[in-house]
């Protein structure tokens, strides 16, 4: 536990008041407490600055802000107040929404006479949303005399038990994978980042989430690791490699398979009938006919030039072997992809209620069928498409289901250029794509920041492409070409990404019995780094390609009343293992 007072002496103070309390040990040296079953280390810090560096680089279960006044000659704490609420404030203002620690774990305790002033600090640390407040009655007002005066006893206690309540209410929730859309470039992207995570979090983790939600590219990519298949054949089947469950794939658009001939035989007709008409009532003098006209009135015949049912009868291939299934309701862990009715413009989350009946493989069709590359799937007597129109991600979903960990990987960002004047030597379709891509996640962004401050007893860590490797897949989100230069800028941004917020990500998969290891992740980023064309063997430490089968997962049992303990070689936690 982080705890912030004006001096030492507060800290000597509330554990020789525990030295009395029944159940509780106390341990002056390691400035600790061992109270009903829980052992609790104490960070003591003065400076809101020095708090600040400890919540960036350790992880804590709680933090007490204790500004009691004492009535200690040697320790001052006027004004003690304003610096607590510096460091709230700055907690509040961190930019990434996703290492601001949770006000819900935030424990501050007061002291003081019975007046305004007191009530208005307990009604301002309310307002920030603080976890617990907690009034020292026995110091009104620092005189033996004081008629009401309690024994101090009574506050260490209530402190003991509101520590420890607040601390064991972070019960373990579903973890939860969030996959969004970006095309053929975004598939190639969220298999290097969950590479990447696979290798950090092994064995299995990434292959035993609680729930999979899937957008667009994210539907593809979940619906493989739902149905059991490895990140690791996914990769192999790309890069062609022989001998793994799934045989070797091509992600290429231009295949005849791939045309939409049906749309435009029957557009072709219909543009023929009207230009004719057109130009039949032009001849007689009842119409004008102009470039302009033709232009305005008969742009509906142009055609998406893509249609998804090559790629849903490959999917339903891999999906119908005996190790998988096309049923939604048929998957160990459920599965949910977002599509958008294209008529009414709504979402859809097929694998919900009302929609388990519908193969998987329809679902991630509809779900890819971006207009105006794809023509829209139909399903029911109704048509769908790319369920990015209508939302970036459902980590909402996720969170409503019961979710507190969530991992969220989105490769549909634009890229940021410092040279101006960039996109507008560029073309319409270039500038298109990023204008789109500057909608989808400025809408995700927001979305998620208000979220995540609603919803604080939720984790969440996202995954985005650095913007170097941005401008490589934007040239062209459905270039199925540059697989490997994707996978090895998506694995080296992720394990960057994994490696900033290392002590606060340990900290929460601990609470779900996973431990993080990034030491195979750093051999793989080493040997990507110094080779300059990597092979798919490359993504292996020893350069020898190994695929694996997921072992059967056991369900992990929820930690017998077990706080998250960082392994050894990081820096201190803020709390220890709970005794059992």
């Amino acid at each position: 536990m982080l705890y912030f007072s004006p001096c030492r002496q507060h800290v000597d103070q509330l554990l020789a008041s525990w030295e009395g309390t029944p159940g509780c040990h106390v341990d002056r040296d390691a400035i600790s407490l061992t109270c009903k079953k829980v052992h609790v280390r104490f960070v003591p810090v003065h400076d809101y600055h020095e708090a600040l560096r400890c919540l960036r680089e350790d992880y804590f279960n709680l933090v007490m802000v204790d500004i009691r006044d004492l009535g200690l000659a040697s320790c001052c704490v006027a004004g003690y107040a304003q610096q607590a609420d510096k460091l709230l404030e700055a907690m509040a203002s961190e930019k990434d929404v996703e290492t601001r620690f949770g006000f819900h774990r935030v424990l501050v305790a007061v002291a003081g006479e019975d007046n305004d002033q007191v009530d208005d600090l307990l009604v301002h640390f309310g307002h920030w949303g603080v976890g617990s407040v907690i009034r020292d009655v026995s110091m009104c007002p620092l005189s033996a005399g004081c008629p009401r005066e309690p024994r101090s006893l009574h506050f260490s206690e209530r402190v003991a038990d509101e520590m420890v309540r607040m601390m064991l209410q972070r019960k373990q929730g579903k973890r939860a994978l969030c996959a969004s859309g970006g095309g053929i470039t975004g598939i190639y992207f969220e298999m290097g980042a969950l590479k990447c995570l696979d290798d950090c979090l092994r064995p299995d983790a990434v292959n035993s989430f609680d729930m999979y939600f899937g957008i667009s590219a994210g539907a593809v990519v979940t619906g493989f690791l739902a149905n059991g298949y490895t990140v690791d054949e996914c990769m192999a089947a790309i890069a062609g490699y022989e001998g793994g469950r799934m045989p070797p794939i091509n992600l290429s658009l231009f295949k005849l398979k791939h045309a939409n001939w049906e749309d435009y035989r029957d557009r072709l007709r219909r543009t023929a009938n009207g230009v004719g008409g057109a130009v039949w009532s032009f001849l007689r003098g009842l119409s004008t006919f102009s470039l302009e006209t033709l232009v305005m009135e008969y742009s509906d015949f142009v055609a998406p030039p893509f249609r998804g049912e090559a790629f849903e009868q490959t999917l339903r291939g891999f999906f119908s072997t005996p190790y998988a299934t096309n049923d939604f309701r048929k998957l160990s862990r459920p599965l949910f992809i977002g599509a958008t009715d294209q008529d009414t413009r709504s979402h859809v989350l097929f694998g919900d209620d009302g929609w388990q009946d519908v193969p998987i493989s329809q679902a991630i069709q509809a779900s890819l069928s971006i207009n105006p590359a794809f023509r829209s799937a139909e399903i029911r007597g109704r048509f769908y498409e790319d369920g990015a129109v209508t939302r970036t991600s459902n980590f909402m979903e996720a969170i409503r289901r019961g979710s507190d960990l969530i991992f969220v990987i989105d490769p549909f960002l634009p890229y940021v250029s410092k040279e101006p004047g960039f996109a507008r030597q560029r073309g319409i379709l270039y500038n298109v794509d990023q204008n789109i891509r500057a909608i989808s996640y400025t809408r995700f962004e927001n979305a998620r920041n208000a979220v995540l401050r609603y919803h604080p007893n939720v984790s969440s860590y996202t995954f985005l492409p650095a913007n170097r490797l941005r401008r490589l897949m934007s040239v062209n989100p459905m270039d199925h070409r540059p697989y490997l230069p994707i996978w090895r800028g998506a694995y080296l941004s992720t394990l960057q990404r994994i490696q900033l917020l290392r002590y606060r990500m340990a900290g929460d998969l601990a609470v779900h019995g996973i431990r993080l290891d990034t030491e195979r992740a750093e051999q793989v980023a080493e040997r990507l780094t110094r080779t300059p064309n990597p092979s798919f063997a490359d993504f292996f430490p020893d350069g020898r390609v190994a695929l694996r089968e997921p072992s059967p997962i056991p369900q992990l049992a929820a930690p017998p009343r077990a706080l998250p303990v960082v392994e050894p070689g990081l820096r201190p936690v803020g709390v220890g293992p709970a005794v059992a």
